[in-house]
């Protein structure tokens, strides 16, 4: 290097001392903000609305709501300030029978659009119902948002399907093997409605042996879905078919293509599968024989 060549400083030292100078500046001030507290607004609602609420705000103190630390009462209960200034009153948005459903929706959606997006276009939402249907958000029990829990707040309204659990051939609800939402998503459309086509997959999470992929396809499994033959809430025949002779449920659909011979064939004294075993599907035999 030639003699009238210095080498240029990285940085000078004016600039240097600047740049550190604002760091520390910047870390001062976080540390500033780190150590004062912040205003704890969920628990000075409930403070103060458990004045009068008390036993709604001890509630709330256990649900996970409260946890999280991002709702208050003022978050959900609309016209709290009236509320409180005239001490009391039917102004503020209480969640009962009287409020509308789409009124207590909104609030509720406001937090829970990424989750339940589909919601309003489901048959609860259809049928105007409101979150607080099935879930109590002053819930003493910080993991079970549902009033009555689970299964038993679908049984409420759905009556008619939980007495098929009671059949001699069902799922096992009452065992605590599965509950409703195994299989249905109550927040949803009702896609699941005849579980035909892609949506019998669903059925397929557990029965995976009846799913192949088979060289040959039953069509009826494929096309309209398990619920073709099969009852998934209970039946009293065997396998839970729809039917109580599987001749019959294989002759309600193949009463044409049948070979001659077949005929002589009746519901009483013929069982299809006793033949043709692998009606759900084959690899070898294009009649599901083998």
């Amino acid at each position: 290097m030639s003699a009238n060549k210095q080498p240029k400083p990285f940085v000078s030292s004016v600039r240097l001392l600047a740049l550190l100078g604002l760091v520390l500046c910047v870390a001062g001030s976080l540390a500033a903000a780190g150590s004062r507290p912040q205003a704890p607004q969920t628990a000075k609602d409930v403070d103060t609305c458990g004045a009068c609420h008390e036993d709604v705000a001890k509630a709330f103190g256990r649900t996970p709501h409260s946890a999280i630390g991002a709702a208050s009462c003022t978050s959900c209960h609309a016209g709290s300030e009236a509320h409180l200034k005239d001490g009391g009153g039917a102004g503020i948005l209480a969640f009962k029978a009287a409020d509308s459903a789409a009124r207590k929706n909104k609030v509720c959606l406001t937090c829970h659009t990424a989750s339940n997006a589909q919601f309003l276009a489901g048959p609860h939402g259809k049928a105007s119902l409101d979150c607080t249907t099935c879930h109590s958000v002053h819930a003493s029990k910080p993991h079970d948002g549902a009033k009555s829990g689970g299964t038993k707040a679908c049984i409420t309204c759905h009556q008619d399907v939980y007495a098929k659990f009671s059949l001699n051939e069902r799922h096992h609800l009452q065992e605590g093997v599965l509950e409703c939402t195994t299989c249905h998503n109550p927040h949803e459309p009702s896609t699941l409605g005849r579980l035909g086509g892609f949506k019998q997959e669903l059925c397929l999470k557990c029965h995976t042996d009846k799913g192949g992929p088979f060289l040959f396809e039953h069509g009826s499994s494929r096309v309209e879905g398990c619920v073709t033959c099969h009852d998934p809430h209970g039946t009293p025949n065997r396998h839970m078919l729809s039917t109580p002779s599987v001749a019959d449920l294989c002759f309600s659909c193949h009463t044409i293509q049948l070979p001659q011979w077949h005929s002589s064939f009746n519901s009483q004294t013929t069982n299809c599968t006793s033949c043709h075993t692998k009606m759900h599907g084959s690899n070898l035999s294009n009649i599901f024989i083998r």
